[in-house]
């Protein structure tokens, strides 16, 4: 008797092992590129979404992850330049890549 309920319980127990828990998944992610074609490093975040600027030097790309609880689509993105502190911004598709690039005396930024 005490033997099959031993065998039971360690039936029940690689039973439930063998299924596994499912892993918690952490909250949505995504994610936008950069691409740095100025003569400047840029400091880049996401508007509303991220408090700390990325630094991208110039001539490099990046790549900026963010929590996106709401699930959305789009999102502005604010460059601005070390040299001057100049700065630009852009409303672009999550997962798009945004171009810095020198424009007459400041930054410009488009999304590509």
């Amino acid at each position: 008797m005490i033997m099959s309920r031993l065998a039971l319980a360690a039936a029940l127990s690689v039973t439930l092992f063998a299924c596994g828990e499912e892993e918690a998944k952490g909250p949505p992610m995504s994610k936008i590129h950069v691409r740095n074609e100025s003569s400047t490093e840029a400091n880049v975040r996401v508007k509303f979404w991220t408090t700390d600027f990325v630094k991208v030097s110039a001539g490099e790309k990046a790549t900026v992850q963010f929590v996106n609880n709401d699930g959305a689509n789009a999102v502005q993105v604010e460059a601005k330049s070390r040299k001057q502190w100049d700065d630009c911004w852009v409303t672009m598709n999550v997962g798009q890549t945004i171009v810095v690039f020198d424009a007459t005396e400041r930054i410009g930024c488009r999304a590509e």
